[in-house]
């Protein structure tokens, strides 16, 4: 029998499993002893996706524990390693997704200057600047770190490039000719297939203004020139991480939702979930607009994963607000306190990161309801039409004046299995709903 490596490389990730040490960039990274436990658990079976009860039953063996210590966990390596690092199965399970390179070699690099790397992120990346010295140097480099990567003169040129092939990240130079760097950002905002692609800013203009313009005109990160190597290989990785997070959204969306436009069908008795990230407002007011879509990105992840694990059926998404059938109340209240399992450790890092906890509302009505999907204008529309949709809208809204999570109608509370039991709530319209507690 082989002996297992004491050192693992994955990028610009390390993992010494003698030492129970973590190495992210070469800094040392402080895990809990059960994330360190799932990371070495993920990363020995990396060549297929790990069931959930597996990983309860390695990391927190002989112990009872719910399914939300989980997902906070992986939440927490996620942050460290990049949000793309482990990947969610729906309704499966998780994966460790980071390609691997070489061990770590005895002798350090020397100071200061970049070493090749296998890239973590292995990414197509265009570079536009019409200074050759500058292009060919970020070219030099990207491609050290793994990547693919092209190059444009002009803004016209680069602009062609994009809408011709497919792109992960843009490196932008703002002063070029024929189209500068501004008007490439006007025109990327109007076009959804290229607001796909993340945007780099590179220039030698000083001053916040010019900052400040690119940011609102979608660009993700900007970099002064001459351009630091470590700083530039830190905001690529970064950008890349988002953006790969972005796509495993996309893809369990995509696996969650119908493809193609599906006959209409009554069902005559169907649980209804609706769950809303209350009071949005208040949270724009007090962060970045990127701060926000962030935000949002995580909340969903976690909602779409509760709503998975349950075995429900995604049926609308807009961002901060979700909907969602289950065939039994007991399954959508579990989906539900999952979602309220893992807002709690959610919020406790977010607290301790000195960031505006978020309010969860959770809604689900039982009754006959009407779904389909539709082609309005060549785009998917899914539908899910009657009274329960309307009612658990309400109550999922109706969550925060009462300072809840969770409110059901009577027909679902009627439902819920042993282990549940319900309370009585009135609402402040009118009417009477139930919250549920466990024995």
């Amino acid at each position: 029998m082989g002996t297992q490596a004491s050192s693992l490389v994955f990028g610009h990730v390390e993992l010494r499993l003698a030492e129970r040490l973590l190495l992210v960039d070469g800094k040392p990274i402080a895990l809990g002893s059960r994330g360190f436990d799932l990371l070495k658990a993920l990363v020995n079976k990396r060549d297929r996706v790990v069931g959930k009860n597996e990983l309860l039953d390695e990391v927190w063996p002989g112990l009872v524990v719910e399914e939300n210590n989980l997902q906070v966990q992986i939440s927490g390596l996620r942050r460290v390693l990049g949000a793309g690092a482990i990947a969610t199965v729906a309704g499966l399970g998780y994966q460790f997704t980071l390609a691997p390179g070489t061990h770590a070699q005895a002798d350090a690099p020397a100071p200061g200057v970049p070493q090749p790397v296998a890239a973590a992120l292995p990414a197509r990346v265009l570079v536009a600047d019409d200074n050759k010295v500058n292009r060919l140097l970020l070219c030099r480099s990207l491609e050290l770190m793994g990547h693919r990567v092209s190059s444009a003169e002009n803004g016209r040129e680069a602009l062609d490039l994009l809408r011709q092939h497919r792109f992960d990240l843009l490196l932008l130079d703002l002063a070029m000719p024929e189209l500068d760097g501004f008007g490439l950002l006007k025109l990327r905002a109007e076009d959804a297939a290229l607001r796909a692609v993340s945007v780099i800013v590179t220039s030698s203009l000083g001053g916040v203004a010019p900052v400040a313009r690119c940011i609102e005109l979608g660009a993700d990160d900007f970099l002064h020139k001459p351009v630091d190597p470590w700083l530039l290989k830190a905001r690529v990785e970064s950008s890349l991480a988002r953006k790969q997070f972005a796509d495993l959204q996309a893809d369990m969306l995509r696996r969650l939702l119908p493809l193609a436009p599906a006959q209409a069908r009554r069902l005559p008795q169907a649980v209804v979930l609706v769950a809303c990230l209350n009071e949005l407002e208040r949270l724009c007011a007090l962060q970045t607009p990127q701060e926000t879509m962030e935000l949002l990105s995580n909340w969903g992840t976690l909602m779409l994963d509760a709503v998975a694990s349950s075995k429900g059926e995604l049926v609308q998404y807009c961002g901060d607000c979700l909907m969602a059938l289950f065939a039994e109340s007991s399954a959508a209240a579990k989906a539900a306190q999952d979602m309220a399992g893992v807002m709690a450790g959610f919020n406790a890092e977010r607290l301790d990161a000195g960031q505006a906890e978020i309010r969860l509302g959770v809604g689900i009505a039982s009754g006959a309801v009407l779904l389909g999907t539709a082609l309005p204008s060549g785009r998917v529309a899914h539908a899910c039409i009657g009274a329960p949709a309307l009612l658990a809208q309400r109550l999922a809204q109706a969550c925060a004046p009462l300072h809840l999570q969770l409110l059901m109608d009577l027909p679902t509370q009627a439902g819920l299995i042993e282990h549940l039991h319900s309370v009585p709530v009135q609402l402040p319209g009118g009417g009477e709903a139930y919250t549920t507690r466990s024995r």
